[in-house]
């Protein structure tokens, strides 16, 4: 990434701090257009949402749903130069409920241009082959 563009850190705290205000908009100036974005099934049913208006209608639908669950970031790691983990937890009325995670990958531009959220924690992601072992 050029000099002055956000770290995958700052990237994956933004994108976890636009989902918790339900900010469509704030998504979209994180993601390149090409995005493909898995969400979680705790809310609606399992599909991938393309590109900006894709998360759009994905943030729509959340507040269709009035589900006010927010997630809460334990830690953002880098795994490759454009691929990141954001391990966090999913909070109902100040619970925690499950662990969950996302690993995103970022387009050369430095937006994000795939996301998969997972409700699972980072042992499991592990022997799943979906996140590296951390040396």
């Amino acid at each position: 990434m050029p000099m002055g563009d956000p770290s995958p850190e700052e990237i994956g705290h933004s994108f976890i701090d636009a989902f918790n205000r339900r900010d469509g908009d704030g998504l979209v100036e994180l993601c390149d257009p090409a995005i493909e974005f898995y969400p979680t099934l705790l809310v609606g049913e399992r599909r991938v949402y393309h590109g900006h208006d894709g998360l759009r209608r994905w943030v729509a639908e959340l507040e269709e749903t009035k589900s006010d669950h927010q997630v809460r970031v334990r830690e953002v790691r880098v795994l490759e130069p454009l691929r990141f983990l954001v391990l966090s937890e999913v909070v109902f009325e100040g619970d925690v409920v499950t662990p969950s995670a996302m690993v995103a990958r970022l387009a050369p531009s430095g937006g994000i241009v795939e996301a998969r959220a997972y409700l699972s924690d980072e042992e499991l992601l592990t022997k799943l082959g979906i996140v590296p072992p951390q040396s």
